[in-house]
C-alpha cells in the first residue's frame, strides 16, 4: 500500500446476505479511493453500486459493531478495516401507512 500512499485504503467487506454482483459470497476485499469518498455516505454509494444493490435499499456499515454515520468524514474509516455491511429493504413501516401499502387484518371475536 506504500505505493499509493494515503489517497487509497484497502477495506475488507463482510455482507450479512450475499450482494447480487458477487452471489455466493458475503466477503470481499474493495480499494477506497479517499479523493472520490468525503463522507461514509459515499463509501456507501460506492458500495452500493459495484456490488448492484438497489438504491431503494437501506445500507449501514458498522466498524467492530459500532454503527457509521452517513454524514461522518470517511477519515473515520482506515486501512484494513473490517467493514459490516447491513442492507434492508428501503420501505419502513410509516412508508407502507402512509402510502396505503399496510397489510389490513380482520380481528375474529371467538364465542364460548
Amino acid at each position: 500500500m506504500a505505493a499509493h500512499g494515503n489517497k487509497f485504503i484497502r477495506l475488507r467487506l463482510f455482507f450479512d446476505y450475499p450482494p447480487p454482483a458477487v452471489v455466493g459470497c458475503r466477503m470481499c476485499w474493495l480499494l477506497v479511493d479517499l479523493n472520490t469518498c468525503r463522507v461514509v455516505a459515499d463509501l456507501e454509494s460506492v458500495i452500493r453500486e459495484k456490488f448492484e444493490f438497489s438504491r431503494s435499499s437501506i445500507l449501514s456499515l458498522f466498524i467492530e459493531d459500532c454503527y457509521l454515520p452517513h454524514t461522518e468524514s470517511i477519515y473515520v474509516v482506515r486501512d484494513n478495516d473490517n467493514v459490516r455491511c447491513a442492507f434492508s429493504s428501503g420501505v419502513t413501516g410509516r412508508d407502507r401507512a402512509q402510502s396505503g401499502q399496510h397489510r389490513v387484518g380482520t380481528i375474529r371475536n371467538k364465542s364460548p
